[in-house]
């Protein structure tokens, strides 16, 4: 009973979700933007639950290491190749994003920040920059991942799980304390701070990644949903682990804990029997999930935070939120689809031509 491409979907689709928490709640003074009721200790209980959120990138990992150690297993040809095509119609839908809420910043009167100088414009354009938009810090992460993700296979396929599982969180630990602590002063050498940085960022991800891979390589979800299947109240006892990991998230609150309780969550959150309609909302959030990742803040934040925060209440901001996200996907994939439809066919007719002539 291992996970299913429709499962890794969902994942994301509740991953972008926590993003969304995140970005929104996930600070301790409101400054009046939506009501605090209720409150903890002093403290905004929807603080918690956003804190919660920063489990989404390690989910949003964990999910790419099982899904792509799963395909490429499967795959024929030059996985090089087919990587190529992954990471350039990602890149597509990137730039479609870019160049939209570049010239909305700019009718909106915010030429200043959008696009700025020809400079920002094109470190942005070339993933070298996250200035417009400061959540597109993982797209230049994820392409690493996935140049690397053939020989890191190779290798998870041929060591001790465990022993690779120890490496790659000495390796998480030592990238998250430089992140967090700038150990290393690089000064003003903006090319060396550049690397640096994305080896950092790298570094921070590359662990729920390869747990997802070795995840896949030793059926370990089988594993558990054979152990669990066996519990009577096997939904309840899920839901209590996904709240104690909530609870104890509140008390320790460094995101250094977030690859544990984003892979935590992911297992007890599948192995909940959920009913169809609920799957197809996040099957739904699921597909939508990219353009929601790389547009929601232009919304709360960049160009339109008083649209986004004017209905006060938390609940409803989120919901919010999510709408406008979804209204700019739709408008992305309008144009998005009719390119990728066009190379898809084009590449489909190459290769029947090339089959003809051999």
């Amino acid at each position: 009973m291992e996970f299913t491409k429709n499962d890794m979907k969902i994942t994301k689709g509740v991953a972008i979700l926590f993003m969304l928490l995140l970005h929104l709640f996930c600070r301790k003074e409101v400054n009046g933007l939506y009501d605090t009721f209720p409150i903890i200790n002093g403290v905004p209980l929807m603080y918690y639950i956003g804190l919660f959120g920063d489990a989404c990138v390690p989910m949003f990992c964990f999910a790419s290491g099982y899904g792509l150690f799963v395909s490429i297993n499967k795959e024929k040809g030059s996985i090089i190749k087919k990587n190529l095509t992954r990471i350039f119609k990602l890149l597509i839908n990137f730039w479609i994003i870019l160049v939209l809420f570049v010239a909305i910043g700019f009718l909106a009167g915010k030429a200043e920040i959008l696009p700025g100088s020809p400079s920002k414009f094109f470190l942005n354009f070339f993933v070298l920059s996250n200035s417009y938009n400061g959540a597109w810090w993982f797209l230049q992460t994820y392409i690493i991942l996935v140049f690397l993700a053939p020989p890191l296979f190779q290798v998870i396929k041929k060591y001790n799980s465990i022993l690779l599982v120890l490496i790659s969180g000495f390796i998480y630990v030592v990238t998250y304390i430089q992140r967090i602590k700038h150990v290393l002063d690089l000064g003003d050498n903006s090319a060396l701070n550049m690397i640096v940085n994305a080896s950092v960022l790298v570094g921070t991800s590359q662990l729920p990644f390869i747990i997802g891979a070795i995840f896949a390589k030793d059926k370990l979800y089988s594993k558990i949903y054979n152990k669990a299947n066996s519990f009577s109240m096997k939904n309840a006892l899920c839901l209590l682990g996904i709240l104690l990991l909530v609870i104890i998230h509140a008390f320790y609150e460094s995101m250094i804990i977030a690859p544990i309780t984003g892979i935590a969550f992911i297992c007890l959150f599948n192995l909940m029997d959920k009913k169809e309609g609920f799957k197809k909302i996040l099957d739904y959030v699921g597909n939508h999930s990219t353009n929601i990742w790389l547009t929601h803040m232009f919304f709360y934040m960049t160009i339109f935070p008083k649209l986004t925060f004017a209905l006060k209440y938390p609940i409803l901001i989120f919901c919010w939120l999510i709408i406008l996200c979804l209204i700019s996907s739709y408008l992305i994939n309008a144009i998005y689809k009719p390119i990728i439809r066009s190379i898809d066919k084009k590449k489909f007719l190459l290769n029947n031509v090339k089959r003809a002539v051999g």
